[in-house]
């Protein structure tokens, strides 16, 4: 016989508690974990602006010392072109994720097997990897995200057979441990500021930070020079004269400076390396230290009155100063 649900004993609540219920716990509704919908907050009028301080609060305080974790050379910084604005941002690598991770209590599961992916070339190919990630703090989840590393990167230079095919293997397990972190903590695009802010007063400097696209070509941003070489006036020609033009570096030879007529002295070439000369110009624009006095030693002591303005005689009648 079914039973009335007005039959029911009163004193067991089965209804589940929302936030708009007389019975709803507004400090648990602060929890970023907590599932919350905008009605649900409207109902609790006064404390929604509350809950909702207390959430940013919590996840900035959060993303704060996530960054004080890593360190600079944990991020690749990017700028924007100037006429886009010129601001600068930061990516968290792949082995700065591993820091942050378990702070922000990240689950990664449902693996993929690697697939690996040949290329045209000979010793060419790419691994890919999928897996789906969960925040256990915000509940967040992704997806079917996706990994992947290459053989033509250069942490694979030097590798080859069996290395290689593992060193890329792994890269790519790690790139998508990465980007499911990145994802799920916000990493992927942060402020230069923020950086800046986390960092204040530990020795973590930005200018530590490797730079990527927006900062030069690839040379200058690895500590090298522009297409145009060094900001200094160039050598001159020993042989006609002519100012000397910057010529990069190929096949590891490293950059030097060519005469634009040697076709005019073929048989008397002229090359002077890059980094000579910037040591040469260093050395020749130097501030010059002062030599020592000739009796010795530089006087450290403050000089008298009378070196100053001369010793007057101890005879002398008064108004005898020369005037």
């Amino acid at each position: 016989m079914p039973v009335d649900s007005r039959d029911r004993d009163h004193d067991v609540d089965d209804d589940p508690i929302v936030a708009d219920s007389p019975h709803a716990d507004t400090s648990t509704l602060r929890r970023p974990d907590v599932p919350v919908t905008l009605g649900e907050l409207a109902a609790l009028k006064g404390d929604a602006v509350d809950i909702i301080t207390a959430r940013v609060q919590i996840l900035d305080t959060l993303r704060y010392a996530s960054i004080r974790a890593t360190h600079p050379e944990d991020w690749v910084l990017f700028r924007a072109r100037v006429e886009d604005g010129g601001q600068i941002v930061a990516y968290l690598e792949d082995a700065g994720c591993d820091r942050v991770r378990g702070l922000w209590g990240i689950r990664i599961y449902n693996i993929g097997a690697p697939e690996k992916i040949v290329g045209v070339d000979p010793g060419d190919f790419m691994y890919e990897i999928t897996g789906d990630g969960e925040c256990t703090l915000t509940h967040e989840i992704v997806e079917h995200m996706e990994g992947g590393r290459s053989s033509k990167d250069d942490f694979c230079k030097g590798k080859t057979g069996a290395a290689l095919d593992m060193a890329v293997r792994k890269a790519a397990r790690a790139n998508l441990d990465g980007g499911i972190t990145r994802e799920l903590a916000g990493m992927k695009s942060v402020p230069l500021q923020e950086l800046e802010r986390a960092w204040a007063g530990t020795p973590k400097t930005t200018d530590r930070c490797r730079k990527g696209r927006g900062f030069g070509t690839q040379n200058e941003r690895v500590g090298g020079f522009g297409d145009k070489g060094p900001a200094i006036d160039p050598p001159v020609c020993a042989v006609c004269g002519a100012p000397g033009v910057y010529r990069p570096g190929k096949d590891g030879r490293p950059p030097f400076y060519g005469c634009p007529k040697y076709q005019n002295h073929p048989n008397q070439k002229w090359t002077v390396k890059v980094d000579d000369w910037v040591q040469q110009h260093a050395t020749k624009s130097a501030p010059k230290t002062p030599p020592p006095p000739k009796n010795g030693a530089p006087k450290t002591t403050a000089p008298t009155v009378d070196e100053v303005f001369g010793k007057k005689p101890a005879d002398r009648e008064p108004g005898s100063d020369d005037q």
